[in-house]
């Protein structure tokens, strides 16, 4: 529990204004409808964000992760295996779900339907029942929980967050998720890497010295 407090404590920066926007979130969510939501966010398009988003939308895919994961090794191998591990654990946790629920995207959700829907151009519609909870989504959150984690400088967990959110946000602005998707995404992330990040603290073996070291640090000579 000690260990569980520490860290939560290393990532106030994250989690606090997190858990402020989940709660307004929520709240948003008791009195508007999925579709009322989706139908307003699927009204704010604007030209620049049909070119902005789907180039967000990649900070939170597997191809990111992994570069994410191998530059990290540049700063200190226990840093990069925190997050190989984190990734790992929150994706598997996430498509867990994604197979228990198989929520239908927005396009097979409203497969049929008499209102306009936009679409943004060039983009390729995800059409399957795999949509709860947003796997970008989940993969951004760990992500900027980790690295809020691991930098010295912890107001940098606002920045991380803001990347994180703003994925989100390009899943439902491309019509692939819904305010649900994301917002479940998110949960199990921070969640998962959490727990993740309390319980490898307690590990002996990685407090060694030695898990500090990187590829871009030399040994000292002899």
């Amino acid at each position: 529990m000690q260990t569980l407090i520490a860290n939560s404590r290393r990532l106030y920066p994250f989690l606090l204004p997190y858990l402020g926007i989940l709660i307004l979130v929520l709240a948003a969510r008791l009195f508007y409808s999925k579709e009322d939501i989706y139908f307003f966010i699927n009204g704010l398009h604007f030209p620049a964000g049909d070119v902005f988003f789907p180039y967000m939308t990649e900070l939170g895919s597997g191809v990111s992760a992994v570069v994410i994961c191998l530059l990290l090794l540049f700063f200190s191998y226990r840093s990069s295996v925190l997050m190989a591990s984190g990734l790992i654990l929150s994706t598997a946790v996430n498509v867990s779900l994604k197979n228990l629920f198989s929520a239908p995207r927005p396009s097979v959700y409203f497969a049929g339907h008499t209102r306009p829907i936009y679409y943004v151009p060039d983009v390729e519609l995800l059409t399957n029942n795999f949509s709860f909870p947003s796997g970008h989504t989940a993969c951004a959150f760990t992500i900027a929980m980790v690295l809020t984690y691991v930098t010295p400088n912890k107001k940098m967990g606002y920045l991380y967050l803001l990347f994180a959110l703003l994925v989100a946000y390009s899943r439902m602005y491309m019509s692939q998720h819904f305010l649900e998707d994301v917002t479940g995404g998110s949960i199990v992330a921070t969640v998962v890497t959490l727990i993740w990040l309390t319980w490898s603290g307690t590990w002996s073996f990685f407090k060694d010295p030695r898990w500090d070291g990187s590829l871009s640090r030399k040994k000292n000579a002899a």
